[in-house]
């Protein structure tokens, strides 16, 4: 979107059909606001008080105006709704046999899982010339998926899937934003999305499987991915979490006071149940991560690797 005052280029036909009725809607309010206060001048001006002990006519309605000024509004409101409904009901309605992207959102990173349970975060590249339905949803927070050049938005809502689809014919690299503020690290909940021909895509699709199937769990690559990062240092330096510098056999301090070691034991229960064992001096804002035993090891392995 750059630095542009005004709109980004559209990039789909919905988009370009959503830029219209946007023009519509605009260049009606535009003409209502210059005809409101030009006759709003013009009436001061022309029925001033033109003498300190002059006294208007008492005024006492006009039915026939207040008819008038009462339906035309609501005419252009019923005009505005009649040729907003088609493009409505195409924005809700996916197409059959579209493909399903899984989007999770948390604080402050994007999942994305494709049918065949390929999983990639903050970035998401996708086939041109298909169509695409995304199903929605938080581990967290209240975030919104957000695609200015296509033009879709749609909240994710912890525990409920909500669901946007869309359809890109020509290659390209985009931006996804979270729409809702979120927390402190709002602002970097970025992904990037890449959409490619059918051939280069399934080429990358294929790699990633392999890729998946003979790498195992990287705690480093998963901990970037997840966006732990974005809370937590692993330099020493003070961030919204405690440091991982250092962390892992030393003695940490709670919030009653109490101490404990910060062993596999420890470290395990912080990251399913973070509000179990809270370090002084800092909030609990971490949501319990949906991790399995084989990414958990990963991660503490990684911890370890930081003393």
């Amino acid at each position: 979107m750059g630095s542009s005052f005004w709109l980004p280029q559209p990039i789909t036909d919905l988009a370009k059909s959503v830029d219209s009725l946007f023009y519509i809607i605009t260049w009606v309010a535009v003409v209502i606001f210059l005809l409101v206060e030009i006759l709003l001048v013009t009436f001061v001006i022309r029925y001033r008080r033109k003498h300190p002990k002059q006294e208007g006519p008492a005024i006492h309605g006009n039915h026939r105006l207040e008819i008038i000024w009462t339906a035309i509004p609501a005419l252009i409101l019923v005009v505005i709704a009649v040729i907003s409904f088609p493009l409505v009901n195409k924005i809700q309605t996916p197409p059959k046999d579209s493909m399903e992207i899984q989007v999770t959102g948390r604080m402050w990173s994007w999942e994305f899982r494709y049918p065949n349970g390929v999983t990639t975060y903050n970035e998401l590249r996708l086939p041109v010339g298909k169509d695409l339905l995304f199903r929605i949803t938080s581990s967290d927070v209240i975030h919104s998926f957000w695609l200015p050049e296509w033009r879709i938005k749609q909240d994710a809502v912890p525990g409920r899937e909500t669901q946007i689809w869309a359809r890109i014919d020509k290659p390209g690299t985009y931006e996804v934003k979270c729409a809702e503020y979120c927390g402190t690290n709002h602002s970097q909940m970025l992904a990037k999305v890449i959409t490619m021909n059918d051939s280069e895509f399934d080429a990358w699709m294929n790699e990633q499987k392999k890729k998946a199937e003979s790498q195992g769990v990287n705690g480093q690559q998963l901990v970037q991915t997840l966006g732990c990062l974005s809370c937590h240092s692993t330099d020493g330096s003070q961030s919204v979490g405690p440091t991982w510098k250092g962390l892992f056999g030393s003695k940490v301090t709670l919030q009653d006071g109490s101490t404990v070691t910060a062993d596999e034991a420890y470290l395990k229960e912080s990251i399913v149940q973070p509000g179990a064992k809270v370090v002084q001096g800092y909030s609990n804002i971490m949501t319990p991560a949906q991790l399995n035993d084989q990414q958990v090891k990963a991660i503490l392995d990684y911890l370890k690797s930081l003393n």
